[in-house]
């Protein structure tokens, strides 16, 4: 045999033996498929029966003079209420509704930035363009609400954040 080739077997086998000496140390020959099967809930808790006693009804109920006082006919006032229905349906067969209108400007920048701090206060609101007197003017309206009672709360709400006087009226489609 040539030294040439004797050299070249020789380092065959040197790279040999450290590929079968490293190799097992970077390949991981484990199932991947084995699943841990221990369990990690804890046991059980122990649970006492209770036993519920029934309720007794009293056999007399005295009413309290405050309670009563309350359903006092000739005592209460009035609640205060719209021009009209609450609730119905317009001539064209819609449900009734009403909005607030917030503010009434000549500018339309104006009722734009007003527009955006009801949007900014989560009411949804829109402007509404109405010629008055060969004048543009732009109407901030929150609404359409189908209860008259919501939109009432709706423009106190505002008039006390905005520091504003709306005005509710029957929204028209």
């Amino acid at each position: 045999m040539s030294e040439g080739l004797a050299k070249r077997v020789a380092g065959t086998l040197v790279l040999g033996v450290i590929g079968l000496i490293v190799l097992p140390l970077l390949i991981d020959f484990t199932d991947p498929n084995k699943v841990d099967r221990t369990t990690k809930i804890p046991p059980a808790p122990s649970i006492e029966v209770v036993s519920l006693e029934r309720a007794k009804r009293p056999e007399t109920v005295t009413p309290k003079e405050a309670w009563i006082a309350g359903f006092n006919v000739h005592k209460s006032s009035p609640a205060a209420t719209n021009d009209g229905d609450d609730f119905g349906l317009t001539d064209k067969g819609l449900p009734q509704s009403w909005s607030v209108q917030v503010g009434s400007f000549t500018e339309e920048p104006k009722a734009k930035k007003l527009l955006k701090k009801l949007a900014d206060k989560g009411y949804k609101a829109f402007i509404e363009r109405a010629l008055i007197a060969g004048e543009n003017h732009y109407r901030v309206v929150v609404g359409p609400k189908i209860d008259w009672r919501r939109a009432k709360a709706d423009s106190q709400t505002i008039d006390r954040v905005f520091k504003t006087k709306s005005i509710i009226l029957r929204y028209e489609t």
